[in-house]
């Protein structure tokens, strides 16, 4: 037998009994000296993989398979309370911003006219045509004849939208009036109305305006005076 089919018997069997690998062995003294180192490893490889299961093995694999799926609960719970997280905070942003909108700009109007009776003027100048010409005049307008009983001439905002407040002084009680410049994001209502006061708006070139009073009040005449003498320029 030659030495490479030797080899390959041994390797593939180091405690073969085959005769022919015996006698083979018998006759050459180095391949009787590879046998025997291969059978030592072989027995040393053996004698590693003997190691003893611990009796209680069963157990602790049964009891870490528990832990391990534990552990992926607990990760998956977490994902889930972070879900449901974010959903109630969603839901609790999205109440709080449906319950908070912003007021219609006739909304705004209307809530002016709480404050109409404490409300004084920004200016020390006297209330007059020319005063309220000079505020009307950034919005392009003027009136033509002083609106009788104006007590108060501020500039305000209605949806963002600067705009001049009139706090004028009826046989009917304070009404005001309100020049809204035109915006095109900015719908004006041409009534609205709550519980305390109602308004109505006038459309004009390049302005509104909005004029509130008690909401028994007829506004009809405020109207007409307010369209007979303000006027916006081209």
């Amino acid at each position: 037998m030659d030495e490479l089919e030797f080899r390959r018997r041994i390797y593939a069997d180091p405690e073969t009994t085959d005769s022919d690998v015996v006698e083979a062995a018998k006759a050459d003294e180095s391949k009787r000296s590879f046998w025997n180192e291969q059978k030592q490893l072989d027995k040393q490889l053996k004698q590693a993989l003997k190691v003893d299961v611990p009796e209680d093995l069963a157990s602790k694999l049964i009891w870490q398979q528990s832990a391990d799926e534990f552990t992926r609960y607990k990760r998956r719970s977490r994902w889930y309370l972070a879900m449901a997280a974010s959903v109630a905070f969603t839901v609790g942003i999205g109440l709080t911003m449906w319950y908070h909108q912003p007021l219609s700009i006739g909304g705004q109007a209307l809530a002016h006219m709480q404050y109409a009776e404490m409300e004084h003027a920004h200016s020390l100048l006297p209330v007059d045509l020319n005063m309220v010409n000079a505020k009307l005049a950034s919005f392009g307008g003027s009136f033509s004849e002083m609106l009788d009983g104006v007590e108060v001439a501020n500039y305000c905002h209605l949806s963002t939208v600067r705009s001049l407040h009139l706090i004028v002084n009826t046989p009917q009680g304070k009404m005001s009036v309100f020049v809204v410049p035109e915006r095109g994001d900015v719908s004006v209502p041409s009534e609205f109305a709550d519980g305390q006061y109602h308004g109505e708006s006038i459309k004009m070139k390049h302005a509104n305006v909005m004029i509130v009073g008690d909401k028994d009040a007829d506004l009809s005449d405020m109207k007409k005076a307010v369209s007979e003498r303000i006027q916006f320029s081209a």
